[in-house]
């Protein structure tokens, strides 16, 4: 047979295996003793079973993709170095412990790769290359491969250097030659670019579009007839500035632009996912962001109260309650989506990190730092390092539901409480009774304790160091000789040395959570006592109640007992995961915790300590003399106790243990690489040191966000504001500054604003003063012709851009045309309206009511898995990501919704029977509607038409023109004109 034939027909490993010996076959006897010196590392037998199983193998199956200049991951296997250095997520093979090589793990199909990808490998051949390492993976010797990747180098300070974004913000000179004099620095630095152009400006709106859009722009609420007159008719110059003062003033500003903000941050009041499980008191976050706008809270300390206003010296208050205001805005960390029963905890937890650095720096920096998880930033100065720095910063923290305190009550009557038990413990300490008796409880208690056959986690011995407390139940010491448990059935003296919320009462709210810890061994004992007293075990930062049971079993437990008991966790299925604990005391009971101990036995300690949690007083004790004034005092306390208020509650950030995170090697948490330490993005902070404190360091972060080099977070917000106002930002990537996003239509006109934001002490309300007293913000929505040619995507501003309402602002129009508008600020949502085509897991028990009471929609309940249709309908944002610009669609089912929802319907219904409520004529009552609807008078063929179609709609009805529902139609139909909905 002939070389060729046989080459033709060989099979492929065949085929491989006689390329190898033809290439490698030696040409002499003196080569070929060459060859096996150099190979003496190997037998020749090792060598052979390379050449006869191992290379074939890897040709066939791994070539196509880590070969030669196909290197994906980084990884080539054509050579033995190669295949020693490994790729991204480090060697391929563990000589030393070859049953824990990367490679074996990929062709078993493990946790971390399954490759091949298209199919896995017969057993055989998988036991091949665990022979094959096991021998030292012998290879014979070659030349070191020539061909290198080609992935293009991460230059950091390049890219800075070359992205206008980096560039420090630099106050610019007012332009000067542009004609007549400009209304304001804004319109100069306009006109400047529209005068090199060579475009001409649109004339200014009338006043009555120019209220109409000032309205909705500042309250998102039109104008009411009476409002428009008076406007119209105001012939002062100062006109439009007194108005944009009073909407600016209006308590419904801050509706207003909290919606806008709560786009930004994925606002929602339940997880989604599969059950929709509800989000604890989100809605205070939303609150609390109407007030902060209403009382144009300076954007720096607004930013700096999400970042860490858990841990402000010095925390805002509310204005009528008195509790922590500024720590309510850390909730926005966690209004994202949540998994319900994450197989795998540690990717759910990366998963919801990215989301929040995700959110974070988009809201604050308009940058895509998330999609550095997996690599270095395709196109921006972020590399995957910074990624991971900032997410240390939410590893070192965790979600916590806050109990806050009204009015100071809770503070003060902690603060009283302390002072009694202190009295209590000097009267007890004065009778030698009561000390013989506190002696001989804890001299019992050392007996039985003996030597501890577990490891100890705590017991508490130094008192509370490196534990985080909130709250006032827990107080800030251990108990104390002579410490009582106020609400007892049975006066009782309380052990010492032990964290215990019952000193106090039962009324106060606390939690003691322990530092973050590695799960050792499979199984947690704690010995505690109380009632209605919680303990939690939180792993990899995810919360395992109430919505887990199936999957995390027994990882809370209520406590119901006087007496001290052990009770056990199993956390076999999580060993060598990060958690931590929380003892929890919600204000409904009490809690004490002796000691926490880890072990490898599921069975708890064994000792007789259960019956020394207190020691029971005689009867004919408490009538001694020296302690004849405690029942008073006892009963002083339980009086106070009862009177103590409810704990306001909301969903917040809380500090933790500081975490440097590894990262993770192409976005898979099961291959971590170097640490991380955490800072703020490299671009801007490279000559500050990282920033790595015992606790998580968002504080220093806030302080971060200001430094001078940092000119992301003023141009951020600025271009937001400017896009709610013009329609389209002056940089139109709202959220992304980046390579990737748009290019600013006017740098210098953002500095100028930015730089003035800055020096206007953060104001957003000056700011859009600023913006809105422009003629630019005055500007008819229609042009010049040949402006429109010249500039038909309206970049250069020669006109005021068309735009459309959203939902809420249409909805909210309905309900304030109609005269059901309920004006009520704050408080608890109102339940969603379910319609028949609402259904699925998590569905609400009982439908809201169909115009939701009235309120206006930013109280309606967001529930992910059942938005509102209406709201649906003209774009409301999937509360998923960050949504700095709304989709702005044209689309039937907009017309569909105007045309036929019963909300529509009945808001019609009810507009009708307050004109013919009102005196007037037909004329009059048409003007009244056009007014209310459009912002203006009707057209003389406007009038026209509507006077015919009641003269008809009367006709049909067998009814005269006082018919409410003739009314309604004229209404109905208004509301379907274009006008209706779009500001002009």
């Amino acid at each position: 047979m002939s070389l060729q034939r046989y080459l033709r027909l060989c099979p492929a490993p065949a085929l491989f295996l006689l390329l190898a010996i033809v290439a490698r076959w030696p040409a002499s006897a003196a080569e070929l003793d060459a060859t096996i010196a150099a190979d003496s590392a190997f037998s020749a037998e090792q060598l052979e079973f390379f050449e006869r199983h191992i290379r074939p193998l890897l040709a066939t199956h791994c070539f196509e993709c880590h070969a030669g200049e196909h290197q994906e991951g980084g990884l080539r296997l054509d050579s033995r170095s190669a295949v020693l250095a490994g790729g991204d997520s480090g060697p391929a093979l563990d000589l030393q412990q070859p049953e824990v090589s990367l490679l074996i793990d990929a062709v078993r199909y493990g946790d971390i790769y399954q490759m091949p990808p298209t199919e896995q490998l017969p057993a055989e051949q998988v036991k091949l290359l665990e022979e094959w390492i096991a021998q030292g993976a012998p290879w014979p010797p070659e030349a070191a491969p020539t061909t290198v990747a080609t992935k293009p180098a991460f230059d950091l300070q390049a890219r800075k250097a070359s992205h206008w974004a980096w560039r420090p913000i630099e106050k610019p000179p007012t332009p000067t030659d542009v004609g007549a004099a400009p209304a304001s620095p804004i319109d100069a630095f306009l006109l400047a670019k529209l005068n090199d152009a060579k475009v001409t400006r649109a004339e200014l709106a009338d006043r009555g579009a120019l209220l109409r859009r000032m309205s909705f722009d500042l309250t998102g609420l039109p104008p009411t007839p009476a409002e428009i007159r008076e406007f119209e008719s105001d012939p002062s110059p100062r006109a439009r500035e007194r108005m944009v003062d009073r909407l600016l003033a209006s308590p419904h500003f801050g509706e207003r632009w909290a919606r806008h903000w709560l786009d930004v941050v994925r606002y929602a009041e339940t997880l989604g996912h599969e059950s929709d499980f509800p989000l604890t008191e989100a809605w205070r976050y939303r609150d609390y962001v109407i007030r902060a706008f209403n009382a144009d809270l300076p954007y720096d300390q607004f930013v700096r109260e999400h970042i860490a206003g858990d841990l402000l010296e010095e925390p805002r208050r509310h204005p009528t309650e008195r509790f922590d205001e500024s720590i309510l805005a850390t909730g926005f960390w966690y209004l994202g989506e949540a998994v319900h029963a994450p197989v795998d905890a540690r990717a759910d937890q990366a998963t919801r990190l990215e989301n929040q650095v995700d959110v974070f720096s988009k809201a604050f920096l308009g940058l895509t730092v998330a999609c550095a998880r997996c690599h270095d930033h395709k196109f921006d100065a972020i590399s995957t390092k910074d990624y991971y720095a900032l997410a240390g910063y939410l590893a070192s923290s965790h979600q916590q539901v806050a109990r806050l305190d009204p009015n100071g009550e809770l503070e003060a009557g902690a603060a009283r409480l302390a002072e009694l038990q202190a009295a209590g413990r000097e009267v007890i300490a004065a009778a030698a009774l009561f000390s013989q008796l506190e002696s001989e409880l804890h001299h019992a208690a050392a007996d039985v304790r003996g030597e501890p056959s577990e490891q100890v986690f705590a017991d508490f011995s130094g008192g509370f160091e490196n534990w985080f407390r909130s709250g006032w139940a827990f107080g800030s010491t251990l108990t104390e000789p002579g410490d009582w448990r106020v609400r007892a059935s049975q006066p009782a003296l309380l052990a010492t040395g032990v964290a215990h919320s019952g000193r106090f009462g039962e009324r106060l709210p606390g939690v003691l959570r322990s530092p973050t810890f590695t799960i050792e061994k499979p199984h947690l004992h704690y010995r505690v006592a109380g009632h209605h007293g919680k303990v939690r075990l939180i792993v990899d930062g995810y919360a395992m109640d109430p919505f887990t049971p199936q999957l995390f079993e027994g990882f809370t437990f209520e406590v119901d007992g006087d007496e001290f008991e052990w009770r056990s966790q199993d956390a076999s299925r999580y060993l060598g995961h990060r958690a931590h604990l929380e003892f929890v005391d919600a204000g409904e009971g009490w809690l004490a915790v002796d000691e926490v101990c880890f072990s490898e036995s599921k069975q708890s300690p064994s000792d007789d300590r259960s019956k020394l949690e207190s020691m029971p007083v005689p009867d004919w004790a408490l009538q001694s003399e020296p302690i004849a004034g405690l029942t008073s005092l006892v009963q002083s306390m339980q009086n106070i106790d009862e009177s103590l208020p409810d704990p306001v509650a909301a969903v917040t950030i809380g500090d933790g243990s500081g975490e440097d995170l590894r990262v993770h090697i192409r976005g898979n948490h099961k291959t971590p690489g170097e640490v991380a330490p955490r800072r703020l993005l490299e671009a801007i902070t490279a000559d500050d040191p990282p920033n790595s404190p015992p606790s998580s360091g968002r504080l220093e972060l806030a302080e971060r966000m200001f430094r001078d080099d940092n000119p992301f977070v003023a141009r951020v917000m600025v271009n937001r504001i400017w896009f709610h106002l013009m329609g389209r930002g002056l940089v139109p990537t709202v959220d992304n500054f980046g390579a990737l996003g748009e290019p600013p239509s006017h740098p210098q006109l953002l500095d100028y604003l930015a730089a003035r934001f800055i020096e206007e002490g953060w104001s957003i309300k000056r700011l859009i003063r600023e913006i809105m007293l422009s003629d630019v913000y005055h500007l008819s929505t229609v042009g010049v012709p040949a402006a429109e040619i010249a500039d038909p995507q309206n970049r250069l501003l020669h006109r005021a851009n068309v735009r459309r309402l959203e939902g809420e602002a249409i909805r909210d129009a309905l309900l304030c045309n109609s005269g059901r508008l309920d004006r009520t600020l704050l408080g608890p949502p109102v339940p969603i309206h379910l319609t028949p085509f609402m259904d699925g897991r998590g569905k609400p028990a009982t439908s809201g009511p169909l115009d939701g009471a009235g309120r206006r929609s930013i109280y309606l309940e967001v529930r992910r898995n059942f938005l509102a249709p209406f709201l649906l309908a003209f774009d409301m944002p999937a509360p998923a990501t960050c949504v700095g610009q709304r989709n702005a669609s044209n689309v039937p089912a907009q017309a569909l919704t105007l045309l036929n929802d019963p909300l529509v319907l009945e808001l019609c219904d009810r507009w009708a029977e307050r004109i013919v409520a009102e005196p007037g004529s037909t004329d009059e009552r048409i003007r009244g509607l056009y007014f209310a609807a459009f912002g203006r008078e009707p057209t003389p063929a406007e009038a026209t038409a509507a006077s015919e179609f009641v003269l008809q709609q009367s006709a049909e009805r067998g009814s005269d023109g006082s018919d409410k529902r003739v009314w309604a139609d004229l209404c109905h139909v208004l509301v379907n004109v274009k006008e209706f909905i779009y500001l002009r």
